[in-house]
């Protein structure tokens, strides 16, 4: 019997304590009138992962440097450069940059930097550069791209900002590529688009999938305005960690609810399933 025991003791050493898994993802919360709410507590939200409730382990404000990949559609007009280099000036000591301008395949013109010759040489080649023949699958392609990068780079707070005057592809058979790496990389991407394009899966599914924002811009002229909501978004977002029990596999469908009235949350609906 003294044996027997021992060998049970020795074997519970090694199994060790249970591994619980912890996940961690981004999202922001507005009011009615469009403000952000930076106070919710672990206490204000529940979390589903397959439909299934996960203890929450912590919420804070994100104050974490970004990866921000940019993506410049703008047809050749120029039309994005004033309200891209405001973007840029206003998260330069937040964030890193890598910036592709679409003409119309993707060309990168600034690798994640936050070096601000590098990003001032970059919105210079944002300006009027003559018509350029739109190609919808090639913004398709520039998330696809961005989204690689930042998967290889292993950021830890990635996000994909694309602005688009063209649109996409809309029965692309690459929208499915492009979603399934935006997921794998952890990435939110945000869009702000001009009023009567084409928006696909991609353009029109990859923010609600991702926790990032659409902004529609109903000329050049609200380009700035609708950016600006997207910055602040990004400058007022909380990092959450929630906890998967030991032994449950990871469902890549998640669902983030609060229970303060009035308040919505920007959040992702999918994760990467590992």
């Amino acid at each position: 019997m003294k044996a027997i025991l021992t060998v049970s003791m020795v074997f519970l050493i090694f199994a060790g304590p249970r591994a619980d898994i912890l996940r961690t993802f981004y999202f922001s919360a507005v009011d009615g009138k469009g403000n952000h709410v930076t106070d919710l507590t672990a206490a204000d939200l529940t979390v589903k992962e397959g439909g299934k409730d996960r203890e929450i382990s912590s919420v804070r404000p994100a104050t974490a440097p970004m990866q921000i990949s940019l993506l410049v559609d703008d047809a050749g007009t120029g039309a994005f450069q004033p309200s891209v280099a405001q973007f840029l000036q206003t998260l330069v000591g937040r964030a890193q940059f890598s910036i592709r301008v679409l003409t119309p395949q993707p060309i990168m013109v600034a690798m994640l930097t936050n070096d601000v010759v590098a990003l001032r040489s970059a919105i210079g080649r944002m300006g009027p550069r003559g018509r350029i023949q739109v190609d919808g699958d090639q913004i398709i392609s520039g998330v696809t791209d961005a989204a690689r990068e930042l998967r290889q780079l292993r950021a830890a707070r990635p996000a994909i900002v694309a602005l688009s005057a063209s649109g996409e592809t809309v029965s692309s058979d690459i929208a499915d590529e492009a979603l399934n790496m935006l997921r794998s990389s952890g990435a939110s991407l945000s869009v702000l688009y001009i009023t009567g394009i084409e928006l696909g899966k991609v353009l029109g599914d990859g923010p609600r999938q991702s926790g990032g924002m659409m902004q529609r811009a109903n000329g050049t002229a609200s380009v700035g305005p609708a950016l600006e909501k997207i910055t602040e978004n990004l400058m007022n977002q909380y990092v959450l960690t929630y906890t998967v029990p030991d032994g449950v596999k990871l469902n890549d469908k998640i669902s983030l609810s609060t229970s303060r009235k009035g308040v919505t949350l920007i959040a992702p609906s999918r994760l990467a399933d590992k």
